[in-house]
C-alpha cells in the first residue's frame, strides 16, 4: 500500500468568545486547521491536523504541508521509520521547529490512521493498547479574562458534565488576584476535583516560586509551563522549591528536545503536543523515553488523536479535552463521566465531516 496524493484544506473555526492566550496581547477569535488528509492506491485514506491561530498564519503553513507532502508520494504505508526520516529529512531547511514540523506531524499521523484502518483496529491498540479508556481533563474553560463569576459558573458546570479534572490559566494578574481566582474554582468544584493550573511561560523564577508556595494550600494537581520552556534549569529550580509537581513539554519539538528536559529531571510530568513533537511516530518514542525517568505523560490538544495516544502507553495518565475544531467531525469525540472511550472502530473511530470542510475552508 502506497501513498498517491496528499491534500490540505486550510480553515477558519470562530471560536464562541475572543481568547487570550500567553498574554493579553493575543487574543484569538478563531482557530485555523489545516485538515491533511492522505490517499493510497488502496482506497484506504486517513487525515492529520495541523493548525495556526490567525486566517494569515495558517496560509503559510498550508504552504509547508504542501512543500513536504510531494516527498511522501510513492512511499510504503507499514515502513513507518523510513517514512518519517523522509519527512524529517525534506523540513531540515525549515528548522525542526514550527510549521516545517507541523507539516511532518500531520502527515505521520495521517499515515498512522491509514495503518489502522487498513489492520482494522484502534489506532491505540496499534500503538501498544494499554487501556481502553483515559481521564481527560477540561481545558476549553476558565481563561485568564474570565471574572470571578465566570471561573464559579462554568467550574461548577464542568464538574456536573461529568468532568474530574479541570484547568485554569494564571500569568497577568498579581499574586493575591491570582490566589483569589483558584480559591473561587476551588470552592466551586469542590476537595474531590483536581486543578491544574496554567501560566502559559508568563513568571520569571522567583515570580513563579512566590506565587506557587502561595497556591499550594489550594491542592494543585500542577502548575504548569510556570517560566519560559527554554531552559530547563529554571524549571528545576522552581520543581525544587515547590510542594505542587511541575508540567512542562507543550513547546518541545522531537525526542531530541525533551531529552535534555528529562536529563535535567526538569518537571514532574510531560505535556506532549502532537503537531511539535513530530507526529504520532515522535509522540509514543518520547513517552517510552520519559517511562525510563518513570515520569508520567499527557497530551497537549488533539483529543482525537491524544486519547489513543494517552491510552496506547503504560504512562499515558491524562487527556487534555479542547474541542475547538469538534465541528469538522460527523461525530466529534465526547468525554463521559471524566473519560474518553477507546471504541473498536479502525482508525480514530471518527471521520471528517465534508460539508463542514466546505463551509468553513478558507478561500
Amino acid at each position: 500500500m502506497k501513498v498517491t496524493e496528499v491534500r490540505s484544506t486550510a480553515l477558519s473555526v470562530p471560536l464562541d468568545r475572543p481568547m487570550f492566550v500567553g498574554n493579553k496581547s493575543r487574543v484569538f477569535s478563531r482557530f485555523n486547521p489545516v485538515v491533511v488528509q492522505v490517499m493510497t492506491d488502496e482506497g484506504v485514506n486517513g487525515f492529520g491536523i495541523a493548525f495556526s491561530e490567525e486566517d494569515k498564519r495558517v496560509k503559510t503553513l498550508k504552504a509547508a504541508v504542501d512543500e513536504v507532502g510531494e516527498v511522501i508520494l510513492g512511499q510504503d504505508i507499514f515502513r513507518w521509520e523510513e517514512a518519517w526520516a523522509t519527512l524529517f529529512e525534506a523540513t531540515g531547511h525549515m528548522g525542526h521547529r514550527g510549521y516545517g514540523i507541523y507539516a511532518l506531524s500531520a502527515i505521520d499521523s495521517a499515515l498512522w490512521v491509514i495503518r489502522a484502518k487498513a489492520l482494522g483496529m484502534p489506532l491505540s491498540r496499534l500503538l501498544g493498547g494499554y487501556r481502553d479508556e483515559v481521564p481527560a481533563y477540561a481545558s476549553h474553560k476558565l481563561f485568564r479574562d474570565w471574572s470571578l463569576d465566570e471561573l464559579q459558573k462554568d467550574a461548577a458546570a464542568l464538574v456536573g458534565q461529568g468532568f474530574r479534572c479541570v484547568k485554569m490559566n494564571m500569568g497577568d494578574k498579581p499574586l493575591a488576584a491570582e490566589v483569589e481566582r483558584l480559591r473561587v474554582v476551588r470552592e466551586a468544584v469542590g476537595d474531590d476535583i483536581d486543578i491544574m493550573v496554567d501560566a502559559n511561560w508568563s513568571w520569571s523564577v522567583p515570580q513563579a516560586v512566590k506565587i506557587g508556595r502561595a497556591l499550594e494550600p489550594y491542592d494543585v494537581r500542577w502548575l504548569e509551563d510556570p517560566v519560559a520552556s527554554d531552559d530547563p534549569e529554571d524549571l528545576c529550580r522552581v520543581a525544587s522549591a515547590l510542594a505542587i509537581p511541575i508540567a512542562a513539554g507543550e513547546t518541545f519539538c522531537t525526542k531530541y528536545e525533551f531529552r535534555g528536559l528529562l536529563e535535567k529531571r526538569a518537571a514532574h510530568a510531560l505535556i506532549v503536543d502532537l503537531q511539535r513533537v513530530g507526529g504520532v511516530t515522535e509522540w509514543v518514542k518520547v513517552a517510552a523515553m520519559a517511562d525510563a525517568w518513570k515520569i508520567p505523560v499527557a497530551s497537549h490538544l488533539f483529543d482525537e488523536f491524544s486519547a489513543h495516544l494517552v491510552a496506547a502507553v503504560p504512562n499515558g495518565f491524562m487527556v487534555e479535552y479542547m474541542p475547538w475544531w469538534d465541528v469538522i467531525y460527523q461525530e466529534p469525540p465526547v468525554v463521559e463521566n471524566g473519560y474518553m472511550r477507546i471504541t473498536d472502530a479502525p482508525g480514530l473511530g471518527i471521520e471528517l465531516d465534508p460539508g463542514a470542510l466546505q463551509r468553513y475552508r478558507m478561500q
